[in-house]
């Protein structure tokens, strides 16, 4: 039966206004929703900021924007002019690599694409990379830059001046400066760019010559130089950031550092000029190589073990051994001056030629160079720096070879 009337009428109106309502409350609903939304990420922003996260955040984000910039960028081929003059160091980052001489300091990516110079007119610089970072740094005054591979991060003043910088893959960075209270000041900085912690050395403790960050930046190898009784004492410290604590790990009397390398979150190499050790991160020593009175004129320590050459004379002597320290080859090389360990070969660097050789020592190929080679990158492609110009070198033809 259908209804007609006030009835209806009042029916129809209460219908209307239910509908008018829930469209109302859905309104309502959307609202607090929005600001609820809005307050989460003011929240969020402030925490991120309050908690130094934001330049972690950027430094990613600007560390992506490289690699994708690398990725797409063409190549450019080699060779190319340096722009640094006399070489001093080399060093590898992500897909690119840094060449700092006594002109400047350039960054090349690994397709030849010049990508950083830096004119810095530091009177001692030098450069520590970590990552696809780098800490260059005025070995005679108080001033540091820290410089992704296309720009500059942040610069930093130190009240003393700097012996020595170290800087993690993830961003943590140390520095070694002078103490006037005791003898020398490292201060570590995390990747927020906060001061983490300090330490003060002393005369019984040392001056720390050389420095390494674990791949994971929690760990720092420190080794410290003094003497005691006339003799040089080598004092080789694990820096646990976040016990805060030095560990002294090994004592060497009579021996100079000349690299801390570390093959994984667990094991330290330490090389000196009289041997190299091999220590676990509890403290534990756990393999040693003596050099038989011998002198490394140069070293490489990448890709999972170590290079050694001896004798600057008529002949030379490689030693190559792997991440244990036993050896895979021992014996006469041409005369050379440098050494690099590639991941299944050792080149040699030659008054006009790169030699390369197999990691037992098997002879492979040698490339001639218009000029005296001053350094060498050995990585997945092999970059050697002659003049003022830096090539990749590849292997000849196997009916050159």
């Amino acid at each position: 039966m259908r209804k007609t009337g006030h009835r209806a009428s009042m029916e129809q109106m209460s219908a209307g206004r239910i509908e008018y309502i829930e469209a109302a409350r859905q309104r309502l609903r959307n609202r607090r929703l929005r600001r609820t939304a809005l307050l989460v990420a003011l929240v969020a922003a402030a925490v991120i900021y309050l908690t130094g996260l934001v330049n972690t955040s950027v430094m990613l984000l600007e560390d992506a924007a490289d690699s994708l910039r690398l990725a797409l960028m063409p190549e450019q081929g080699f060779p190319q002019q340096t722009g640094a003059g006399e070489v001093y160091q080399a060093e590898a980052l992500g897909g690119s690599f840094v060449v700092l001489g006594s002109e400047g300091c350039t960054v090349f990516s690994n397709g030849g694409g010049r990508l950083n110079s830096i004119g810095a007119g530091y009177a001692r610089p030098a450069l520590a990379a970590g990552g696809n970072s780098f800490v260059l740094y005025n070995r005679a005054g108080n001033e540091l830059r820290v410089e992704s591979r296309t720009r500059e991060l942040y610069t930093r003043q130190t009240a003393g001046h700097i012996y020595l910088c170290a800087l993690s893959r993830g961003g943590e960075l140390a520095v070694v400066t002078d103490d006037v209270r005791k003898l020398s000041l490292l201060t570590v900085y995390d990747a927020q760019r906060s001061e983490l912690l300090t330490w003060s050395t002393t005369t019984a403790e040392g001056v720390p010559l050389r420095m390494d960050f674990s791949p994971d930046g929690t760990q720092l190898a420190i080794a410290a130089v003094t003497a005691h009784s006339g003799q040089l004492v080598t004092n080789l410290y694990l820096l646990n950031l976040r016990a805060g604590e030095p560990q002294l790990l090994a004592t060497e009397a009579g021996s100079t550092p000349l690299a801390l390398a570390w093959q994984s979150n667990s094991r330290l190499l330490a090389v000196y000029d009289t041997h190299a050790a091999l220590y676990g991160s509890d403290g534990s020593a756990q393999a040693r190589r003596d050099f038989g009175g011998q002198t490394p004129a140069a070293l490489s320590a990448e890709n999972g073990g170590l290079a050694l050459l001896f004798g600057s004379g008529p002949s030379s002597t490689a030693l190559l051994l792997d991440g244990s320290l036993a050896a895979q080859y021992e014996g006469p090389v041409p005369t050379a001056h440098g050494i690099a360990r590639g991941p299944d070969a050792f080149y040699l660097l030659c008054e006009g030629s790169v030699e390369c050789y197999a990691l037992d020592g098997t002879y492979q190929w040698s490339f001639a160079l218009d000029a005296r080679p001053q350094a060498m990158l050995a990585g997945e492609e092999l970059f050697v720096f002659a003049g003022n110009l830096v090539q990749r070198v590849t292997p000849p033809a196997q009916e050159e070879a």
